[in-house]
């Protein structure tokens, strides 16, 4: 019989998978906040990286022939460095610093997406996307929020949007899968990690399949507004939280 904390779980995620699922960005944004409320940060950041890998995989399958392989090469190698990074962080730092680390991430976040504008797509090229790769690793490990060094690359080289989610959907699996084996070997998943996460990889996958149907039919504008709206909150929230 799930408790009241598991039932919390599925429903953050669930919010999660469908927000990720319409705008391929902000799913473990929205849920880590959420879920921070009743569940302990070193806890919860493996609990999100087994998630994350979940939720990226069904946006994977979705776009997958449209992934740029070159692309991807530069991008792993950076990251596994930066996994090793994220991890001593997330072995050695406080939970109250994570989570205002997660907190100020968040608000960076929504100032880069009003700020960011890009004027002419560049090359690919190895030391850039290695260093995306690098930060990807490092804050995906240490706070499950590889998105955006990688996202800020794509819009950098000027990928169009399918190629965006193609190529970003199958790194995030690869790195993701390499994140959760580092920290399996470090004794992160307790009993209660994997119990959360026989709730929350259910309700990512129906939250990611239900907004398919859907997001013909959202106004991605408005939607991604809102959303940006929530993680103000929710960054704010955390911040707020770390201070007590």
């Amino acid at each position: 019989m799930p408790d009241s904390i598991s039932i919390f779980v599925f429903f953050a995620w669930l919010i999660g998978g469908f927000v990720s699922g319409v705008s391929g960005i902000g799913g473990a944004m929205v849920a880590v906040p959420i879920a921070s409320i009743f569940i302990p940060m070193h806890e919860l950041i493996p609990l999100s990286c087994i998630l994350n890998v979940v939720m990226d995989g069904c946006i994977a399958c979705m776009h997958f022939r449209y992934c740029r392989v070159s692309a991807l090469w530069p991008m792993l190698v950076g990251s596994l460095p930066g996994a090793f990074a994220g991890l001593f962080i997330l072995q050695y730092v406080s939970g109250a610093i994570l989570q205002g680390g997660v907190g100020a991430l968040l608000l960076y976040y929504v100032y880069w997406q009003h700020t960011y504008k890009v004027k002419e797509a560049r090359k690919e090229s190895w030391s850039r996307g290695g260093a995306a790769g690098f930060g990807a690793g490092l804050l995906g490990t240490a706070i499950s929020f590889d998105g955006p060094p990688i996202g800020a690359y794509g819009l950098y080289v000027g990928w169009q949007p399918r190629v965006f989610l193609g190529t970003l959907g199958v790194f995030f699996v690869i790195r993701g899968t390499m994140t959760c084996a580092l920290q399996f070997g470090a004794g992160l998943y307790t009993p209660h990690v994997l119990e959360y996460a026989m709730y929350g990889v259910p309700a990512t996958i129906i939250g990611t399949l239900c907004a398919f149907p859907v997001v013909k039919h959202i106004n991605l504008a408005t939607f991604r507004r809102v959303l940006m709206c929530i993680i103000v909150l929710a960054g704010s929230v955390c911040i707020l939280r770390s201070m007590l």
